[in-house]
């Protein structure tokens, strides 16, 4: 981990290419530098937190999002923690825009 981490550190190295060349996602390289750099725990001095869910009926939706032509397709949603959530394919428009709804209360 240290030697790739030095390695995407170098001059004239970038992480992405590092990346590549030892078939590891760039992300990965950021959290190994931060784990190094001390900002976050090791997974072995981790501890696990639970966050509460609530689970209640689903509010009906007032107008349905218009058919789009080619359904397939890729949606990315990106958290001000700068999470990131991919849904690939054909996805339910009523149930996305409520979820979307529900994320931004």
């Amino acid at each position: 981990k240290r030697a790739l981490v030095d390695l995407a550190s170098a001059a004239g190295s970038s992480v992405t290419e590092v990346a590549q060349a030892f078939g590891v996602a760039p992300s990965q390289l950021y959290a190994w530098r931060r784990q190094m750099a001390g900002d976050q725990p090791d997974a072995d001095q981790a501890v696990a937190t639970f966050a509460r869910v609530d689970v209640s009926d689903l509010p009906e939706v007032e107008s349905p999002v218009a058919d789009c032509p080619d359904p397939a397709g890729r949606i990315v949603v990106a958290f001000p923690s700068g999470a990131r959530l991919r849904i690939d394919g054909t996805v339910d428009p009523t149930a996305l825009r409520i979820v979307l709804a529900e994320l931004t209360r």
